[in-house]
């Protein structure tokens, strides 16, 4: 939904001065072409902020920037006053009114927002957000509230399967007054296209000529994975039980999926038995095994665990592994032990993300990776229970209460 969609526009200007409006030059025709005027890109966060009049010079701008935001316009008065900041006014002929909701169903604050770059700030950065663009706020809040009830994706692989509605995606191509056939890009742009393109057509690589799309073509773009293609997701947790007594033990859970052998439950290993080593030592787990060549999410309810390997780690880096109050960093040597292996993935062109999900919240994935954790705690105890039973000693480091 968001303004990603190419569409037709004049000879590229690198940037606009907003004391002038430039007079856009004709682009060549095609049977594709419809009239539906020049479109404005404005880029506010970007490699070079500014006012574009080609969408792939505004692509240029936004591709691998971090928290672009951008928005294209109808008009050039909006463009501006959206890169300046500035409320256009909102009565007499003029009038710019919304006609645009942004439903944020997965994000930072879900909810129907009018503002592009404030629905943006929702989701850059958040990991698999879910969002779509309306003309109506009835249509924006019926998408936000149907969020919960959608059932949750299969865990491990992405199997889940959803279906997709393309906009102006038609059964029957269309036709004139007397039931004839459009020719193939002449026909009027069905209702719901975006942007200005006919879903309904492409174009034939061994002729060069616009086509429409067979009835086969339309229905493969209506199924697509629940997940990111292709992206392995794994979740992982930690337990620690009896704390602040001689049986205090921490488990380590990794579920990769129902009956997989690759699941994980099993005591943690050393003498410092703390619930925070339990899930870094998960997620360590979880990527040793994960194969090498392949994309992970890596799921987890620790945000410990999470800013450590993906934030606090710089300026650890940076300052020798010393906390702010010049105190050691705790679990640098399982933090260490993670960024290495990300940093090989990293080398081999593999992406290791995380992504954070409420704990004990009714999720399928972390209730097992839960359960696996707490049975290889109790393993733990009972282990400790039976070297106490025959007499040997215990560390005094295990009666540490959790970090």
């Amino acid at each position: 939904m968001n303004e990603s969609t190419p569409s037709p526009s004049p000879a590229p200007v690198p940037k606009a001065s907003s004391h002038t409006k430039p007079s856009p030059s004709p682009s060549a025709g095609t049977k594709r072409k419809r009239t539906t005027g020049a479109k404005y890109y404005a880029v506010k966060n970007g490699f070079k902020p500014g006012l574009y009049y080609s969408w792939n010079d505004c692509l240029a701008q936004i591709t691998g920037f971090k928290g672009a935001i951008f928005q294209s316009f109808p008009s050039f008065e909006e463009a501006n006053a959206f890169l300046n900041g500035v409320k256009l006014p909102s009565s007499g002929s003029s009038a710019i009114e919304n006609t645009r909701f942004y439903g944020i169903q997965r994000g930072r604050v879900p909810g129907v927002y009018t503002d592009w770059s404030k629905a943006q700030e929702q989701i850059r950065g958040f990991t698999r957000p879910r969002y779509r663009k309306f003309s109506t706020r009835e249509e924006a809040e019926d998408f936000v509230k149907s969020g919960g009830e959608k059932p949750p994706p299969a865990v491990g692989f992405g199997e889940a399967q959803t279906t997709v509605v393309t906009p102006g995606m038609m059964k029957e191509n269309a036709k004139n007054a007397d039931g004839v056939e459009f020719v193939a890009g002449d026909g009027p742009l069905p209702p719901g296209a975006e942007d200005g393109f006919d879903p309904n057509l492409l174009l034939n690589p061994a002729t060069g000529k616009v086509m429409y799309k067979t009835t086969q073509q339309k229905t493969a773009t209506k199924t697509q994975a629940a997940g990111i293609p292709g992206v392995l997701r794994i979740y992982t947790d930690g337990s620690s039980l009896r704390n602040g007594t001689k049986l205090a033990s921490a488990g380590v859970g990794v579920y990769f999926g129902p009956g997989d052998s690759r699941n994980v439950s099993e005591p943690l290993k050393g003498s410092r038995q703390t619930n925070q080593r339990a899930e870094l030592t998960a997620i360590l787990r979880a990527i040793d095994i994960a194969p090498r060549h392949r994309d992970i999410t890596i799921i987890t309810d620790s945000r410990y665990a999470i800013d450590c390997v993906t934030v606090w780690f710089i300026n650890w880096r940076r300052n020798d592994w010393m906390t702010k109050d010049k105190k050691p960093v705790e679990n640098r040597d399982l933090i260490e032990s993670i960024l290495v292996k990300i940093e090989e993935r990293h080398e081999l062109k593999v992406k290791t993300q995380f992504e954070w999900i409420k704990g004990h919240n009714k999720d399928p994935g972390n209730e097992a990776a839960d359960r696996l954790a707490v049975n290889g705690a109790q393993r733990g105890v009972q282990e400790k229970a039976d070297s106490l039973e025959t007499g040997l000693t215990v560390p005094d480091e295990v009666l540490q209460d959790e970090v």
